[in-house]
């Protein structure tokens, strides 16, 4: 992969929130949530466009627009926050997989075109949530904040899913800093279910749905005291995890989840939950993963 055009020169070594952008608005809708994520973790924002070719060595002209404009558009909205942009030859999964190597979070919008044409779940944005180096933040429909006018979401709870996995607990981080940040309540969200195994005396629903109280408690606990000002609302259910979470997320600001569940397949990236979710959330998805 060889970088073609950069315009402005990083001010820091912090790892950066990098956006991926193609002219849509999708794009530029993800654009104004980047900005807003950099400003609040306090991370300079790097804007990539990456430019699909049918010679991997075609020169890519210089001053290629479309990344220096967005860039220029976000300075005007957030003008001390530290932007640069650059063009990439190559697939937009691969260039952003590759740039997430140095990234605090990688955004992008659900849909695109383009040179971002394949920003769909299931291809780009699903790619990502698997295979980063770092958080990904894909925000859904979001088209509805491609103009300034559009105000981003304030008010509303974060939803955390936790079920006990490491992903889990990265993602009860990322949403109790994400809700801290905003100054909104945090919903911690966790199912249980009967065991798949025969009992003799198989446990009681009581039994089972006190133990899944305990463990979501004991689980927020650090995050409670590390984050004190968060107000935090539990929620055990017994029920599929997938449709409480989207029904819960509904008119939630934002759903944090990881990438991968307890008890899944070794190997596995991204785990099914994680890939449903993604796949049909009308909220922007926050997926926690470690690399």
């Amino acid at each position: 992969m060889t970088v073609r055009h950069r315009e402005g020169v990083m001010t820091t070594s912090r790892h950066p929130v990098i956006v991926g952008v193609d002219g849509s608005p999708a794009a530029f809708g993800a654009v104004r949530w980047a900005a807003d994520e950099a400003v609040r973790l306090d991370r300079p924002l790097r804007v990539i466009h990456a430019l699909e070719t049918h010679d991997p060595d075609e020169e890519v002209a210089d001053g290629h627009p479309l990344a220096i404009d967005a860039a220029t558009e976000i300075r005007n909205w957030q003008p001390g926050l530290s932007v640069t942009a650059a063009t990439w030859c190559g697939g937009p999964a691969r260039v952003l997989v590759e740039q997430s190597r140095d990234a605090a979070l990688v955004v992008v919008g659900s849909r695109g075109s383009g040179g971002f044409r394949s920003l769909l779940i299931g291809s780009v944005g699903a790619h990502l949530a698997a295979h980063a180096h770092c958080p990904v933040l894909v925000v859904h429909h979001a088209e509805r904040w491609a103009g300034p006018e559009a105000a981003l979401p304030r008010g509303e709870p974060v939803v955390v899913a936790v079920d006990g996995s490491p992903d889990a607990a990265l993602g009860l981080g990322l949403g109790f800093a994400e809700a801290a940040s905003r100054g909104v309540p945090l919903h911690a969200i966790r199912t249980w279910h009967e065991p798949e195994h025969r009992w003799s005396h198989p446990p009681a629903p009581a039994r089972l749905a006190a133990a899944a109280e305990r463990e979501l408690l004991a689980e927020l606990a650090p995050w409670r005291s590390a984050f004190p000002g968060v107000a935090v609302v539990p929620r055990v259910e017994h029920c599929p995890t997938v449709p409480l979470v989207l029904d819960a997320a509904r008119d939630a600001l934002m759903l944090v989840i990881g990438a991968r569940g307890r008890g899944g397949f070794e190997g596995v990236r991204l785990g099914a939950v994680a890939r449903q979710v993604l796949e049909h959330a009308e909220r922007p998805v926050l997926v926690a993963r470690r690399g």
